[in-house]
């Protein structure tokens, strides 16, 4: 039995692409893993809510109302006008789904799916990639930790994404390409996967497997498709909702970094935003550009490309889309929307990742103080201003 054939139970575990052993123990447990991340969460929860109350934060500073709102569309069945929502309607399904079976607003429900989707996101990373991996993404995106405390959409993508490459390791290309499709219900950059799901099979010559993959694809997003035709009459519903975004051209993609450029001189301009905030704009995609191109090394040959060919392609065509994207805000948004490929990410730069606990239990308890700081401000966490 090949190890593609093997179950998901009986993989050899991430670490093992990288045959050099530490001086300094072994990596982070599961269970400790999920200690930190608890931990960052408990922090992070104390803070803000010492500083405000916590569900008007999380309705006023994230999309969940947004969210909530779709969800209400489809709990009554019945769209009372305005523009039509750019907004993947997966977790608004999930939403009234928990919100139904635990009797429980829809607002508190987006926020347990997210805390849930965000410890089962660490045990499946902690699976794929290791424990000093998984650490590292806890801590290198601030962003994250609001986004599992207080709620959004990612969590939910980023479970459903990164089950679907555990099934596909496992060689269980139908389960793989069922939950790609459902986390394309969520964010509509999930699509990705199951292109690079395709070319993978197409280059083994598993014409059969590649068709029925194909099938799964479509017979969700016909699915998915069918309310959003009702509601709207087009298919196309969330689409157009996403066009007003993409200039006057109306094309998600342009050149590489030409929105990105764009974007940052018009930040410049800005006269409120500090320079820790211009910093990070420019931060996040030179982080793109050297964990792309770290993919591609030569030393990542047998320990990612070969046996991980698909997280590898993802990763990639994922950054070069982003890059790429055409939006006038993208700027802004780009910390957000490269939090699915950091895992990936990290994982080809694992050589570098210091192997000491007491770095990573600091840069937690950091990230979940900067986390808290982005929402309550800066002043009220740390006592004093960076400006």
């Amino acid at each position: 039995m090949s190890p593609r054939e093997k179950p998901w139970s009986q993989l050899p575990h991430a670490r093992e692409a990288n045959t050099t052993l530490t001086a300094h123990g072994k990596e982070p447990s599961r269970l400790e893993v999920l200690l930190m991340l608890l931990m960052m969460m408990a922090l992070h929860l104390l803070i803000v809510c010492r500083a405000t109350s916590f569900w008007a934060l999380a309705a006023a500073r994230t999309d969940d109302l947004d969210y909530v709102e779709v969800a209400d569309i489809i709990r009554h069945w019945h769209f009372g006008g305005g523009p039509i929502t750019q907004y993947f309607w997966g977790f608004p399904y999930t939403i009234v789904g928990v919100s139904t079976l635990f009797s429980i607003s829809e607002l508190k429900a987006a926020v347990v799916i997210s805390v849930l989707a965000s410890l089962a996101l660490c045990v499946l990373l902690h699976r794929l990639y290791g424990g000093w991996v998984t650490t590292v993404f806890l801590v290198i995106n601030f962003e994250w930790m609001r986004l599992s405390v207080e709620g959004g959409s990612e969590p939910l993508f980023m479970c459903l994404l990164f089950a679907s490459f555990l099934a596909a390791r496992s060689d269980w290309w139908n389960s793989a390409a069922l939950l790609a499709s459902l986390a394309t219900t969520v964010r509509p950059v999930g699509v990705l996967a199951l292109m690079c799901f395709a070319i993978v099979l197409a280059r083994r010559k598993s014409y059969r497997r590649l068709a029925v993959i194909t099938l799964i694809g479509l017979a969700i997003g016909v699915l998915y498709v069918i309310p959003l035709w009702r509601c709207w009459g087009t298919p196309l519903a969330n689409f157009i909702g996403y066009s007003g975004d993409w200039g006057p051209q109306r094309r998600p993609l342009t050149y590489p970094f030409g929105a990105l450029i764009s974007s940052f001189l018009a930040a410049l301009h800005r006269q409120h935003l500090r320079w820790y905030t211009l910093t990070l704009f420019a931060v996040w995609p030179f982080v793109a550009v050297v964990g792309t191109a770290a993919i591609w090394l030569p030393r990542n040959r047998h320990g990612f490309l070969e046996r991980y060919h698909t997280e590898a392609l993802f990763a990639s065509v994922y950054a070069f889309f982003f890059i790429s994207y055409n939006n006038f805000e993208i700027v802004w948004l780009f910390s957000r929307f490269l939090i699915p490929a950091l895992p990936l990410f990290v994982f080809s730069l694992r050589d570098w990742i210091p192997h000491d606990r007491r770095v990573f239990w600091g840069a937690a308890v950091l990230c979940a103080l900067l986390s808290a700081a982005d929402l309550v401000h800066f002043r009220n966490v740390f006592g004093f201003s960076l400006s």
